[in-house]
């Protein structure tokens, strides 16, 4: 009984507001049975708005740090009254006043249409005080009852996520701009491929360890993302890691420093990464993750000192290894105050000094919301592939499926719905114009043959910036780029979409109507192909040899006749009487750079498999 009235008067909280507001007092229990949801959180991020009934609204995120009670989603967003939009000012006294990056404890209940709110105000937001990195011993009391009287139940309140918001974004390396970087493998549902240097290692540990310390620092991060590694092999870079700058989209772990990269006695490792960026207006290279744009990371590292006698413990060189592929991954220190009080920094495998306790590669409460950030963990960024344009004109101009236009798709690991988004198109020869995923391009003239600019640069006579959005992420944007114009004088006032100098090269003449089965419907070497998808194929309409086909076929590769710079798919299915529609991508899209294509990594298990390859228009 004593012990159900220290709790009753334990959560009679006073009103911390400067404003005037009044609430019948609640005991913790009154306040936990009420609650649809309790968790502990940190503030990632705030926003205001108008909402429909022309109010000032405060839209408040918080990282869940931990659930109490509830179903939670990673961030929740909660909404109060009050808050600035433009020159106005609105102010609420039964809101709570959250801090950007502090922690609470919070009791949220749903408003009438569903959304979060804490209904005591400050009461029902509890800020967490922490000394000598520990929470004070009257809340670590609290929260400990608050677990033992929670067995199950609660609402699932999963329906309000939240994002952390590009004002309050915290824990990521940023440049001068606040924008931080991440590899694009991922969000493919690729690995980032990893490179590891072993020429030396700490005294007492074997290789066979540091594999295995690499492949818990790895899977320490994969765990709490979409991330995914694949270790390419051990090597010798005959260079510092954080030296080799190719843009290759690889990790290189260097386990030591034969090249003295590393000039404090007091550091036990470095890591970084390299970006590219080339901004279109707000978009970049990287995406964009709820709010934020991201450069594309280029390449990252991991130096090692081994030779610091702490790392010859095996968790302790565990520890750092795990730091600082973080630091690679685009993670910043958690804190660099020292001591350090607030609990949840401190004991981040981000904190800036090694805790060297035994925890090897174990990430804190704090880590896995922030890496979040850049690679979540249920909703990667969709993705897509640039295209090229070998543009007929004619006059007027052709108007052929196929011809002067491409399907720009897009592609998720969830398979959500997706929206194309174009930007900052050119009108310097001609005019782009979008109809679904489809992007078609207009000449304004019946231009002459001209030079082809090389497709593997950025060159262009017109072009066009897409990307695609899920509705909360988007995909790094992409080009589609007019490369050349080809004249088509056949057939007189209705271009058949083929230009003058293939039919030429070909046949001889630009004529169709000169020689046998050279037009455009037709097929001059019997190979099924007429003249006209010969040409879009990329193939030679007078050898029955050229024709897309495989050309070659293991039971994870497969390799086939391609247009270069084209877009392939990969379809297969167990079962040849499925109709074609309920085949399935077998791997991602390619683009070939030649003739020849390949497509590595797919599965092929079954008794039977069919393959079908299918060029992107």
């Amino acid at each position: 009984m004593k012990r159900l009235l220290w709790l009753a008067a334990m959560l009679l909280f006073p009103s911390l507001h400067s404003f005037a507001s009044s609430t019948l007092p609640m005991t913790v229990g009154e306040q936990l049975a009420q609650a649809a949801a309790v968790f502990r959180g940190a503030v990632a991020g705030q926003e205001c708005f108008r909402d429909n009934d022309g109010l000032i609204y405060t839209r408040t995120s918080l990282r869940v740090l931990e659930g109490i009670k509830g179903t939670l989603p990673d961030i929740v967003a909660t909404v109060h009254r009050g808050g600035a939009v433009g020159e106005a000012r609105e102010f609420s006294g039964n809101s709570p006043r959250f801090v950007p990056d502090a922690e609470y404890l919070v009791f949220v209940t749903r408003r009438p249409d569903g959304r979060l709110f804490c209904p005591q105000g400050d009461a029902s937001a509890v800020p967490l005080k922490y000394a000598n990195g520990k929470l004070v011993p009257e809340q670590s009391t609290l929260l400990n009852d608050l677990r033992a009287a929670v067995q199950s139940g609660g609402d699932n309140v999963t329906d309000q996520a939240g994002t952390a918001t590009s004002s309050l974004v915290s824990g990521l390396l940023v440049d001068g701009a606040g924008i931080s970087s991440r590899f694009l493998a991922p969000d493919r549902g690729e690995p980032v491929s990893v490179l590891m240097d072993a020429d030396n290692l700490p005294a007492g540990i074997t290789l066979a360890q540091a594999t295995n310390a690499v492949n818990q620092a790895l899977n320490a991060w994969a765990a709490v993302t979409k991330l995914k590694f694949k270790i390419e092999g051990i090597q010798s870079f005959g260079a510092g890691a954080d030296t080799i700058t190719t843009s290759d989209g690889k990790l290189r772990l260097q386990l030591h420093d034969n090249y003295n990269r590393i000039n404090s006695t007091t550091t036990l490792g470095i890591g970084g990464r390299g970006s590219l960026s080339s901004p279109v207006g707000t978009w970049d290279l990287g995406g964009a993750v709820g709010t934020n744009e991201f450069y594309k990371t280029s390449y990252g590292y991991v130096v090692l000192e081994r030779t610091n006698t702490s790392m010859q413990n095996l968790a302790t060189f565990t520890e750092v290894l795990c730091h600082e592929i973080g630091h690679a991954l685009s993670m910043a220190h958690s804190s660099s105050a020292s001591p350090e009080t607030n609990a949840l920094l401190f004991q981040s495998i981000m904190y800036f000094q090694a805790h060297a306790d035994g925890r090897g590669a174990t990430l804190g409460a704090y880590d896995p919301p922030v890496i979040q950030q850049a690679y979540p963990s249920n909703n990667t960024p969709p993705y897509t592939y640039s295209r090229v344009l070998d543009v007929t004109t004619a006059s007027p101009q052709p108007n052929v499926a196929g011809i002067n236009s491409v399907d720009l798709r897009g592609y998720d690991l969830q398979g959500g719905a997706l929206t194309l988004l174009t930007n900052s198109g050119t009108v310097i020869n001609g005019v782009f114009s979008q109809t679904g995923s489809t992007i078609k391009y207009t000449a304004t003239a019946a231009f002459s043959d001209s030079a082809r600019l090389d497709p593997a640069t950025t060159s262009f006579y017109d072009r066009i910036v897409a990307r695609y959005s899920d509705g909360t992420n988007a995909s790094p944007y992409v080009t589609v780029r007019v490369v050349s114009f080809n004249l088509d004088s056949f057939p007189a006032g209705a271009s058949d979409g083929i230009p003058n100098t293939w039919m030429t090269s070909y046949f001889g003449n630009a004529n169709p109507t000169v020689g046998v089965n050279h037009a455009a419907a037709q097929d001059a070497d019997g190979d099924k192909l007429s003249n006209l998808n010969e040409y879009i194929a990329g193939m030679v309409p007078t050898n029955a040899a050229s024709v897309q086909q495989i050309t070659g076929f293991t039971k994870t590769n497969l390799q086939f006749q391609a247009k270069a710079y084209e877009l392939y798919e990969l379809k297969s299915t167990t079962n040849l009487a499925t109709p074609l529609t309920n085949w399935v991508r077998a791997v991602n899209p390619v683009l070939p750079t030649n003739a020849v294509g390949v497509f590595t990594g797919f599965t092929n298990t079954a008794t039977q498999q069919f393959f079908l390859i299918e060029k992107v228009p």
